[in-house]
């Protein structure tokens, strides 16, 4: 990633865009158990050529903490930087060792101190990226990818039950904008095991995008952007998710337990979805209809992931536009109250998960809840009115990805592969009250450098 200020402009505004590609792909696995090779990369491209106007600069920055928790040091230290699992890579990384830190005036700033602890798994999980001001972007070095050679994420010999996690730092300078997050699954391939129904990878991994908070750590009152099987994620994030500055879980208010009545502000709770007759039965093509005053709203279950049996997640559609979608699965003490929220920007389709077990595992489901988005303009998209779709310059959002390889996956993803690619996409805020989702505007192309 270049520090430089490459421009994507409108023909019809001129309004200065950049794209910048994380592209994490190549995934593949030798035997039940083990191979998993990934490419990766940010790059920056120009396009849109023929424009003669240009309103304004608008600069997007992406900083990351890559962790991995596979195979031990001991057998496994090619995986992890100098800093010893379960530290792989990260930018900025003053002294290349996989950590994150950056060399200040006052001394060295990192992810978190390793001196401080004993267990460097519980050091990554106490540690917290990095935020930066713009003019110490301006003096970052080109990222490494070290350990590996080419890819921000190259790694050999996953087991089931292996986890690994990025968390994006995203900040704007200059100007506000929007931010997009898109994610394109771009080949798979069956290892042609005596097991194998086809390639099956991307149907065995289970991944979740999420709003963080800085810590590389999914907690259960963060917002999920996306989560399911890694297919499922991807099919989401396809033709580009606009992302919020600021998003808001939105709760049930205590007195009002399940009624069509549950309001918080736009974003109105419909009933609760806790029958066990239903969920249990759950199946594509299930349909829920709610009636919020004047409106009919009808929910489709398009297609459900199990476990077995037993549902742990599904992709919907609405005829009306969906803020959040709250779902609980797993023992007592696991997403307690009314479960895991997945936020949205007033979207009519998404895919929601349960929690993971330490296994990897995703629990079955509970109980399920949409809310609706009660707003009046064409897209469902309060613009004017909800600063949380424009970012603001010189404040850093953060964006965690996960992956897990269940304990139980076996040798039916024997010698599989999958490639996939993660792109954030910026375009700015002013003039531009009704911003175009650049990549259903542009298809599923995408530039590799």
């Amino acid at each position: 990633m270049t520090n430089e200020s490459n421009n994507f402009e409108t023909n019809a505004m001129g309004i200065s865009r950049r794209k910048v590609l994380a592209g994490l792909g190549m995934v593949g696995v030798a035997s039940a158990g083990a191979g998993f090779g990934t490419t990766a990369y940010f790059s920056d491209e120009e396009s849109f050529e023929g424009n003669t106007l240009t309103a304004g600069q608008l600069e997007l920055s992406v900083t990351w903490q890559q962790l991995y928790y596979g195979g031990p040091q001991s057998s496994r230290s090619e995986d992890y930087g100098s800093a010893m699992r379960p530290f792989v890579n990260a930018y900025p990384d003053h002294d290349g060792n996989g950590l994150q830190s950056f060399e200040r005036d006052g001394g060295v700033d990192m992810y978190v101190d390793l001196d401080d602890y004993d267990d460097h798994e519980e050091a990554a999980k106490e540690g917290r990226n990095l935020e930066f001001a713009c003019d110490e972007i301006a003096t970052f070095d080109e990222p490494s990818f070290d350990p590996n050679e080419d890819s921000l994420i190259e790694l050999d010999d996953v087991k089931p039950g292996d986890c690994g996690e990025i968390t994006f730092g995203t900040k704007l300078c200059d100007n506000p904008g929007y931010i997009w997050l898109h994610g394109d699954l771009t080949g798979e391939e069956d290892g042609d095991h005596p097991e194998s129904d086809g390639a099956e990878l991307a149907d065995n991994i289970i991944a979740r995008a999420w709003y963080d908070d800085g810590d590389n750590v999914f907690q259960e009152d963060e917002p999920q952007i996306a989560a399911g099987t890694l297919r499922e994620v991807l099919d989401e994030l396809n033709e580009g998710l606009l992302l919020q500055y600021d998003p808001v879980v939105f709760e049930v208010p205590d007195e009002e337990n399940g009624s069509d009545d549950d309001t918080e502000g736009e974003c109105i709770a419909l009933t609760k979805e806790d029958d066990e007759n239903v969920i249990d039965n759950l199946t594509a093509g299930d349909e829920f209809t709610y009636v919020v005053d004047d409106k009919t709203i009808v929910i489709t279950i398009d297609e459900v992931s199990y476990k077995g049996d037993e549902p742990t997640g599904f992709s919907w559609s609405s005829n009306e536009p969906i803020c959040q979608v709250t779902l609980k699965g797993g023992p007592d003490g696991i997403a307690d109250g009314e479960g895991l929220a997945t936020v949205y920007a007033c979207e009519t389709e998404g895919t929601v998960a349960t929690t993971l077990s330490p296994g990897g595992e995703p629990y079955g489901i509970s109980n399920f809840r949409f809310f609706y988005c009660d707003v009046e303009d064409g897209n469902g998209v309060p613009i004017e009115e909800n600063g949380g779709l424009c970012f603001e310059p010189s404040n850093t959002r953060f964006i965690g990805f996960e992956w897990c390889l269940p304990t139980s996956v076996g040798n039916e993803v024997q010698g599989d592969s999958v490639s996939f690619d993660l792109s954030f996409y910026t375009e700015q805020c002013r003039h531009n009250p009704d911003p175009v989702n650049p990549f259903a505007e542009m298809g599923n192309e995408s530039t590799q450098q």
